[in-house]
């Protein structure tokens, strides 16, 4: 697979984890909840309390603010639940265009939409792991051959590129140090480091964009 089939490849595995991803979001909405509630309940002078907030006017309107704050979550996690069943039926459609029966589709429906470990799927099927990622991989390359799935990529590369940088800017932040393979985060290399990183971030994205543009003069067949 060349590097232009790399990227798209790229793009469209992010496009099938957008299941997880949507997961995700919910089960952090889901805690948040259970933690306001906790201490909202929690005893007086028991483990976990807090007094409820006052207003500065001091109305004492603390509790009215927690409960609007509980029930504007439970509004997100309505529609963060929507948004979960629309990617469920946003990656069966991409899954569509691959053989209903095949070893390739199973793979890719246990890891996508079922979100099982590598683990799970290789017992599940069973091959070994070298194999279900040759599968995996053999299934991608068979997507990326469907003309309506490039055309997806396409309009979803944009997207793509901005999670990819705001990833990566954020693992620089967390931990720099690290990024930079231990070096002090007053060493000139460090910095270097974490400046090319940045280049190479943006370079990536004006790439993508040469070629979105590229693409829009090319005719389609």
């Amino acid at each position: 697979m060349d590097a232009t089939n790399n990227e798209k490849a790229d793009v469209l595995k992010w496009m099938l984890g957008q299941i997880y991803r949507a997961e995700k979001r919910k089960k952090q909405l889901d805690e948040r909840l259970v933690r306001i509630a906790e201490e909202r309940d929690a005893p007086i002078g028991g483990v976990g309390y807090r007094p409820l907030p006052r207003s500065s006017s001091g109305e004492g309107n603390g509790a009215a603010s927690i409960i609007l704050k509980m029930s504007d979550i439970e509004e997100r996690i309505y529609t963060q639940k929507e948004e979960v069943e629309k990617a469920i039926v946003r990656v069966m459609d991409i899954l569509d265009y691959l053989p209903q029966d095949s070893l390739e589709r199973e793979i890719c429906e246990l890891r996508h939409i079922d979100m099982k470990p590598w683990k799970d799927i290789q017992e599940s099927i069973p091959m070994s792991r070298s194999q279900c990622n040759k599968r995996y991989n053999k299934a991608i390359e068979m997507m990326l051959n469907k003309g309506r799935i490039e055309r997806m990529i396409e309009e979803n590369e944009e997207a793509y590129t901005d999670w990819k940088l705001d990833k990566e800017w954020k693992m620089l932040k967390k931990s720099p140090e690290k990024q930079s393979g231990d070096i002090e985060s007053g060493n000139k290399s460090g910095k270097y480091f974490q400046e090319n990183q940045k280049v190479k971030a943006v370079s990536n994205a004006d790439r993508i964009d040469r070629r979105k543009k590229k693409g829009m003069k090319t005719q389609r067949t």
